[in-house]
């Protein structure tokens, strides 16, 4: 019994600082950065790593006395000089810089073999290249452009119960607390990377995000401050970042990787995020959220015939922009990114009837029930195409598909 009480002892004494070590410090050590649209608080771990928490708030429209340099959208060489990632929307600012951002690269992996990102009825189920489609909406100071995948709202795209716009949003710059707050059961996350990023969440008690507010914890050093590095610390929870990790999650899919980064030279730092490494992740496919001092916006592409110059969409209209790398945009310095990048997406066998993550022989006959019918109407298995009948091209897919051992 002594001998027992002992280990445990023993375990706990090694297991405490463990978990002290976790943790941030909960006081703001420094307020270092503080304008009309970002803010900087620098925090210490009990490691003794410095950690800054960045808060974006964008504004809505293009700060006036700006003017962006405006391209027609290139096409890519051959040679690699110049490099686009042309499936990426361009959306017009929805409730947060951050999220809207966020909506565009989900919109581009919906566009590109992840279909499960935005599945509402507008387009047939395809994220349209702009949000457009959608009406603007008065929120009873200013008119707001509106995007189901940036912030669902009740109305909108088909939806019938409160969602991120009617739950969160007063007005842009709002302190809170939110709408639902003692007056309605709050709804559960889904559909929106707004909701998982705690854009414009007022949350009691504290930290809360303003409307149009977001935040992002990096590194003070330039080194990459990882999911896991997240959860370890406990900033987890607020982290943009993080959010858009899980709302991607939420939608069926792996994340292999997620972080923030200030880039390198960035407050003096020689350990951060570089052009070359920007440049990369263009060429495997991946858009990126790019923070400036004040503002989120998505690089979709390179030039490397300019020396750093990216092409980026600002959120401010369904345009594209050039802006240089580690310069200034409207204004604010480039200052980070934040990478989510996910697993390859594995396509879905439309011919797996049983749902057993196979198309065998069961399947087979099923299908073979089918074939040949010219009357569906929503009760043919194997009609795979919405013509009403299972024919040839039915049969194509199911050939396809046959013999497939990995249906998710």
């Amino acid at each position: 019994m002594k001998f027992k009480l002992l280990r445990i002892l023993i375990l706990s004494l090694l297991i405490i600082p463990v978990i002290l070590a976790s943790k941030i410090v909960a006081q703001d050590v420094a307020r270092i950065k503080d304008t009309k649209y970002f803010r900087v608080f620098r925090e210490i771990s009990q490691k003794g790593r410095s950690i800054d928490k960045t808060v974006i708030m964008g504004p809505p429209n293009r700060p006036e006395g700006y003017v962006s340099t405006r391209v027609q959208f290139p096409e890519s060489t051959k040679d690699a000089d110049i490099n686009v990632l042309s499936d990426v929307p361009a959306f017009d600012w929805s409730f947060g810089c951050s999220a809207t951002s966020a909506a565009m690269i989900a919109g581009y992996y919906d566009r590109t073999g992840y279909p499960n990102m935005y599945t509402g009825p507008t387009n047939g189920g395809v994220m349209p290249m702009d949000n457009s489609s959608w009406p603007d909406w008065y929120d009873g100071t200013a008119w707001r452009n509106q995007c189901p995948l940036s912030a669902t709202h009740d109305g909108l795209d088909g939806r019938t119960i409160k969602g991120h716009v009617d739950d969160y949003w007063v007005s842009y710059n709002s302190p809170g607390p939110d709408p639902w707050v003692g007056n309605w059961t709050e709804h559960s996350y889904g559909d929106c990377t707004g909701d998982y990023m705690k854009t414009n969440q007022w949350i009691d008690p504290g930290p809360y995000n303003i409307d149009g507010g977001t935040r992002f914890y990096n590194y003070t050093n330039g080194s990459p401050l990882h999911w896991n590095d997240m959860e370890t610390y406990g900033i987890h929870i607020e982290d943009g970042g993080y959010g858009l990790k899980l709302f991607y999650q939420s939608r069926g899919y792996m994340v292999s990787n997620m972080y923030n980064q200030y880039i390198y030279g960035y407050g003096g730092n020689t350990n951060g995020f570089t052009y070359a490494q920007y440049c990369a992740e263009i060429d495997a496919g991946h858009p990126v959220m790019i923070h400036i001092e004040g503002h989120t916006m998505v690089g979709v592409g390179y030039d490397n015939s300019v020396t750093n110059l990216m092409y980026i969409h600002d959120t401010w209209d369904y345009n594209t922009y050039t802006m240089v790398w580690g310069g200034s945009y409207a204004g604010m310095k480039h200052y980070g990114v934040t990478i989510v990048q996910l697993e390859l997406a594995v396509v879905g066998c439309q011919s797996d009837f049983d749902g057993d993550d196979y198309v065998n022989g069961s399947d087979l006959v099923v299908f073979a029930e089918d074939f040949g019918r010219t009357d569906c109407s929503g009760d043919c298995e194997g009609g795979f195409d919405p013509d009403g009948d299972v024919d040839g091209s039915d049969l194509v897919t199911f050939i396809v598909d046959f013999g497939r051992t990995n249906c998710p």
